[in-house]
């Protein structure tokens, strides 16, 4: 009897998007069972991404309706740009990714510098899914390159950020240790604001946005230093001017604090992306409906704990009895958790010793002979 598989995969980053990744799995599944039935779904944690999940999800049905939107603004160094976000049609709400305008692959790997990359090119985004009628914005953000907290999304919606002259501040999170006065945007207080975030870091501490995301975005450990005093900083005036703590807010760190920052200005909600995408794609229903479940990304670790997609794939697979199995480029312990979370089995697409580059530019063909390998070895008879 022919098995129903659901592919749910995020992207390896730099080499495959999420439907190339799926559509690997899907091959090779089919070249070792010709019987099996896959049904590939990209899929998102809320960041990169998620505008296709919503689009498949608008082609199968799932979801009412919705278009993408281009609209003119400028990278995380301000440099002018086009970037596109989601209008849903049902409703007016506008799903915005981050990483459109403010992400760190717009960025040179020797321009990346934390203490000066800012949101504001995310934050010209939403004034215009505002001014085209949005009394809802979804703000996914992963993959960014700043550590602003949102600083710049506030200028750019007509906030002020001055420092002891009264004086704009400039871009970037270092410039946040000169702040002094906060005049908050201006914003009607019927808008819903929701964050779709993909971690639960907060926004300061060993564990906080400078620390642990700092170094992957260009700082440096004097640059990571400066950048936590800013931030605190920041936090200690808002806490004055709005009464409003966000040190210690689960999540406040993702993507440079901006989770913080709009919590704070406009007590947007904090959601998972996972959750937040699986409802409007009625994903549980599909993974109680199959017979297995793969999933994948470029590098499970640690970090997939707070809340990647691997790992809540197989949160609901084990929920619903399903067996998961995850396919990814790296792997890092802790194996033992990946099992008692709900992966059944996990497999690296690296088939013997290469170079990184080696694997980015294989990672198709890497993925669909480790999935054929796979669904040989547990074939349903």
């Amino acid at each position: 009897m022919s098995k129903s598989v659901l592919i749910v995969c995020d992207s390896f980053k730099e080499s495959l998007d999420a439907a190339g990744v799926a559509e690997a799995i899907a091959r090779g599944i089919g070249a070792a069972d010709a019987t099996a039935r896959c049904t590939p779904m990209p899929f998102s944690d809320g960041g990169e991404g998620a505008i296709g999940v919503l689009e498949q999800a608008v082609a199968t049905g799932t979801l009412k309706g919705g278009h993408r939107v281009a609209c003119p603004t400028v990278d995380a160094l301000g440099r002018p740009i086009t970037a596109e976000y989601f209008r849903f049609t049902d409703r007016p709400a506008a799903w915005i990714e981050l990483s459109a305008a403010s992400g760190i692959h717009l960025i040179p790997p020797k321009d990346r510098d934390p203490k000066i990359t800012s949101t504001y090119g995310t934050g010209l985004m939403i004034r215009h899914a505002l001014e085209q009628g949005a009394q809802e914005i979804i703000l996914g953000i992963g993959g960014s390159a700043t550590n602003d907290a949102g600083a710049g999304i506030i200028q750019a919606l007509g906030g002020q950020l001055l420092d002891h002259q009264g004086l704009e501040l400039a871009a970037g999170g270092l410039a946040l240790s000169q702040l002094e006065t906060i005049k908050p945007p201006t914003i009607s207080k019927s808008i819903q604001w929701r964050i779709a975030c993909d971690v639960n870091n907060p926004l300061l501490g060993p564990s906080g946005a400078s620390r642990v995301y700092g170094p992957q975005k260009g700082g440096n450990p004097k640059d990571i230093e400066a950048l936590e005093q800013a931030l605190t900083h920041f936090a200690q005036k808002i806490k004055a001017s709005t009464k409003t703590p966000i040190a210690d807010i689960p999540g406040g760190g993702a993507a440079g604090g901006t989770a913080a920052g709009l919590y704070s200005f406009f007590k947007a909600e904090l959601i998972p992306g996972f959750d937040l995408l699986g409802t409007m794609t009625n994903l549980e229903e599909k993974i109680k409906a199959c017979d297995y479940v793969f999933t994948a990304e470029g590098r499970i670790d640690h970090q997939s704990l707070q809340g990647k997609v691997p790992i809540s794939v197989a949160k609901l697979g084990q929920k619903h009895h399903k067996p998961v199995i995850g396919i990814a480029g790296s792997i890092e312990p802790p194996y033992n958790t990946y099992k008692k979370l709900g992966l059944t089995s996990l497999f690296s697409v690296q088939n013997g010793p290469m170079t990184l580059e080696d694997s980015k530019v294989n990672a198709a063909q890497l993925i669909e002979e480790t999935a054929y390998r796979v669904w040989s070895l547990i074939k349903p008879s």
